[in-house]
């Protein structure tokens, strides 16, 4: 009987505290889930206004891509861009295979070299060492759809390790032919 008369006494002592506790859990829980559901209905809206640009600009983001939809332009608002005259252009790298630029190639862009071998990143670091880690540039490939293009994410990668900030893709959905040329974009052989 002294056992049992133990451990309600125990119980009755451990009650209070467990009750003290229970209510500060309550308080410190009621506290944050107001900084807890705003910062997810922020980032919530972020969501859908960032998917709401996607859909608008008919752009379909991989989850391995190393850029937001910020540093993305599309191949009509590059063109207006290049035919404002009131606006400085970019610096615009053709980061694909030469081939493809001596195709034909958005004028004033400048042949950097596939991106997606160690001679290409080597020839791209050596062409950007004039420029201010502020200039606005614009890359771009085009040899295949966007999603399996080898060339496009390790240049957007190589500039950015290298200090650029204000870095651009151009989003090619599927070649530059077809989302460039064939859209009457300029073209320089």
């Amino acid at each position: 009987m002294n056992t049992f008369n133990d451990n309600t006494m125990t119980s009755s002592i451990q009650y209070p505290a467990r009750l003290k506790l229970l209510a500060a859990i309550i308080c410190i829980v009621t506290l944050f889930i107001p900084v807890i559901t705003f910062g997810q209905s922020r980032s919530t809206n972020d969501i859908k206004s960032n998917v709401q640009e996607l859909n608008r600009k008919q752009i379909s983001l991989e989850p391995n891509d190393p850029w937001t939809i910020d540093h993305i332009i599309t191949p009509e608002e590059l063109s207006k861009e290049l035919s404002n005259s009131k606006t400085k252009k970019p610096v615009i790298f053709h980061v694909g295979f030469d081939f493809l630029y001596k195709q034909g190639h958005i004028p004033g862009s400048i042949y950097a070299g596939p991106a997606s071998n160690q001679q290409g990143i080597d020839i791209l670091k050596d062409k950007v060492l004039k420029f201010k880690h502020d200039r606005d540039i614009v890359l771009y490939c085009g040899c295949c759809p966007w999603k399996y293009c080898p060339n496009i994410r390790q240049a957007y990668i190589t500039f950015i390790e290298l200090g650029f900030t204000n870095v651009k893709v151009l989003y090619i959905a599927d070649t530059f032919e077809k989302d460039w040329k064939d859209k009457g974009y300029s073209v320089v052989k």
